[in-house]
């Protein structure tokens, strides 16, 4: 069993600890708010800040970042992997990834997952549990999907895009651009611009995030 720290001792850290449980030996949380450190919970301890983390862990020691927010999440495992950390990535065993589908680095997918053939995955990929993802998609680095959301085929999903609980992006629709939110529930049926929030039934755009 190899051993591993998890970064971010939030609930969705708390989460991805039971479930990695089950292959690693978990040392403990890394999490920058200092009123954490020395707490447990269920038992695992928060050990310190991101810089004990760089100072005083080993390099073969997995390190996972389970954080929703896709800036965050990216920096960090960026960080990591220039310093020469081991970021696995995790795919829960109940969840179905066709062997064509090709996975950058550090993918997380969590139970009830179905990832259809020939999508590609870039690095840095978060995917919460129930998610369904069909064919020939393209989805690039750090983008997040929500527990119950769903892709149609033959998209192409930019660079830090987000998708919300028990959203939809129907087929026929090409691209959803860089950094765009899909708020929760809204069905796509139609081009997404970057940074756009998209809410609703067709989707609408809400407004525009900061541009990043």
């Amino acid at each position: 069993m190899g051993k591993a720290i998890i970064i971010g001792a939030g609930t969705y850290g708390q989460v991805y600890a039971e479930y990695l449980k089950a292959t690693y030996d978990i040392l403990g949380y890394i999490d920058d708010d200092e009123k954490l450190i020395g707490y447990k919970f269920n038992g695992i301890e928060v050990l310190g800040n991101r810089n004990f983390l760089f100072q005083n862990t080993n390099k073969d020691v997995a390190v996972f970042v389970p954080i929703g927010n896709n800036d965050v999440r990216i920096e960090l495992l960026q960080k990591l992997n220039d310093l020469g950390f081991y970021t696995p990535s995790f795919t829960h065993p109940r969840s179905y990834v066709h062997d064509s589908v090709k996975m950058g680095k550090a993918i997380y997918i969590l139970p009830g997952t179905n990832i259809m053939p020939y999508t590609v995955l870039g690095d840095y990929v978060m995917v919460s549990m129930g998610v369904n993802i069909a064919h020939h998609n393209t989805i690039e680095n750090g983008c997040f999907f929500s527990q119950g959301s769903n892709v149609g085929a033959s998209i192409h999903i930019q660079t830090k895009a987000y998708m919300s609980i028990s959203s939809t992006v129907m087929t026929g629709v090409k691209s959803v651009g860089k950094n765009a939110l899909i708020g929760a529930g809204a069905v796509v049926i139609e081009n997404v611009p970057d940074n756009a929030v998209m809410v609703g039934v067709p989707a609408k755009i809400l407004r525009y995030k900061e541009n990043k």
